[in-house]
């Protein structure tokens, strides 16, 4: 194909001649132009085709919820899996909560060493040991692990204010904000292994590249 060296060429101070632009400047520069616009068109085609998707999930699960003549709670999207007939096709839409924990951990923290110290012996140790970690920083963020703090609320103990712990405890999980995830499924045969179809650029496969 060449170098085009007729016209001008963008530079960070104005246009220039291309003519009077070294061959390997230019290479880069037409070489860098040319991919990154292909790199937007496809992240535009994406986007559009992620809302397409998107849409569509909405719509199965309101014709999915009219079959048994409800309508969905809230604003929150529903979990679900749906998979072909010949189960070789399949599609998980999935939503992750993110949260974080609020002053009421320290009412729970408390409460907790109230129980702890009146239970004292009666108390499994490895019990023990998980619910006083829950409410230990972690290291590296400064912040109390929010899954270890749910893991409190799956523990019973027979204690009258067991259940005051609990409250706090849960009161002091603050969901902030939640993500659902499309994730899309495929095989030739239903007896083989699900194979997840990649959409991220970096994790496609491409037969002679080294990615």
């Amino acid at each position: 194909m060449g170098i085009n060296r007729e016209g001008m060429v963008k530079t960070c101070s104005g246009e220039w001649p291309r003519a009077k632009v070294s061959a390997t400047t230019l290479l880069a520069n037409d070489f860098a132009i040319e991919l990154v616009q292909d790199a937007k068109a496809l992240h535009e085609l994406m986007a559009e085709q992620k809302a397409r998707m998107y849409e569509k999930a909405e719509r199965y699960e309101q014709e999915l919820l009219a079959l048994y003549r409800t309508k969905r709670r809230g604003n929150s999207r529903g979990q679900f899996s749906a998979t072909s007939m010949d189960d070789c096709f399949r599609v998980d839409l999935s939503v992750a909560d993110f949260r974080r924990v609020t002053s009421d951990l320290i009412a729970a923290q408390a409460l907790m060493g109230e129980v702890l110290d009146d239970l004292m012996d009666g108390v499994n140790p490895d019990i023990r040991l998980l619910l006083e970690a829950a409410f230990v920083p972690d290291e590296k963020t400064g912040r109390v692990n929010v899954d270890r703090l749910q893991q409190v609320r799956k523990v019973r103990l027979s204690h009258p204010r067991w259940e005051d712990v609990l409250d706090a405890v849960a009161a002091s999980i603050e969901v902030t904000s939640s993500k659902s995830y499309l994730r899309f499924y495929w095989r030739k045969h239903h007896k083989d292994d699900w194979q997840q179809i990649a959409l991220q650029f970096s994790k496609i496969q491409v037969p002679g590249v080294v990615a």
